[in-house]
């Protein structure tokens, strides 16, 4: 398969085309409106949110656009995986409100959005400019609620690149596109005999195109959900491209401590962190 015959198939570049920047709704829409869902997935999501409560918060929100994935796993060095995009009304609802209000922001946003979900953008953060009453940078930064600049931050300085060149070099993969508060059920493997979606499906032949073609040039970092990502990547799981994070718990702070694997006199057994670093600084192909 070669890149084009990937993009081609991408289930994601649909949904790209439903986030008009000329809406001033387009990053929390009017529920009325069409799902933010990728066609073939919009029935198991609809029998999932059935079988939730009013409030659950593991409910799947289907009014802001997805993020399968940040960034362009096609050309960066480091690719993190992990569970699903969050949701915080605080951040996604009220903050996107106020950031979609402001035309010239909301557009160069969603265009930033709609090129990272078509597999065509260069980073996994938009160009800081000056040029409108915030930079688009601050705004992605925003309604992300500062994740992963936040959780970023120690290898960005440790790599002493700059800013835009270090997030040319990193990208994150979700296990499923679809956001939601909480992720307790799993979805969408909520059942033992359910099978993946289509929109999942379409990121393992992702991965098996980076594994096949840039095996040498590339490290997967699995930050959360390490259980789910090992059964749903099977002979595509190779410890030699594919790291684990040593502390337990769902932090995905990307720092030493964090990554380290320790002995039971807690020596550091096997340095995850220095074996991240040298993904990034390594010269890219």
């Amino acid at each position: 398969m070669t890149e084009n015959q990937l993009k081609d198939e991408n289930p994601w570049k649909y949904v790209a085309d439903m986030i008009d920047p000329r809406e001033k709704d387009c990053l929390f829409r009017d529920k009325a409106k069409k799902w933010y869902v990728c066609e073939k997935d919009e029935e198991r999501i609809l029998v999932f949110n059935r079988k939730c409560k009013e409030n659950d918060t593991d409910l799947i929100i289907t009014n802001t656009p997805p993020e399968p994935w940040r960034g362009n796993p096609l050309t960066a060095n480091l690719i993190i995986l992990t569970l699903n995009p969050g949701y915080d009304p605080n951040i996604n609802e009220s903050l996107a409100k106020l950031i979609q209000c402001v035309d010239e922001v909301r557009e160069e946003l969603v265009k930033f959005r709609k090129q990272t979900l078509k597999l065509e953008s260069q980073s996994m953060m938009p160009e800081n400019d000056n040029n409108s009453p915030i930079s688009c940078f601050e705004a992605e930064d925003m309604i992300s609620g500062w994740y992963w600049t936040k959780n970023l931050k120690t290898l960005r300085e440790k790599s002493e690149l700059d800013e835009k060149e270090f997030y040319k070099r990193v990208a994150v993969i979700e296990f499923h596109g679809y956001s939601s508060t909480t992720c307790r059920r799993r979805f969408p493997l909520y059942r033992k005999d359910s099978s993946y979606l289509e929109s999942q499906e379409f990121n393992k032949k992702l991965i098996d195109y980076i594994v096949n073609n840039r095996r040498d040039d590339v490290r997967f970092l699995i930050v959360r959900a390490k259980r789910q990502w090992v059964k749903f990547l099977g002979d595509l799981y190779d410890k030699k491209i594919f790291l684990s994070r040593g502390n337990k718990g769902r932090n995905p702070s990307i720092s030493k401590d964090n990554l380290a694997k320790k002995n039971k006199d807690g020596i550091i057994e096997n340095d995850i962190f220095n074996r991240v670093l040298d993904a990034v600084t390594r010269q890219l192909k």
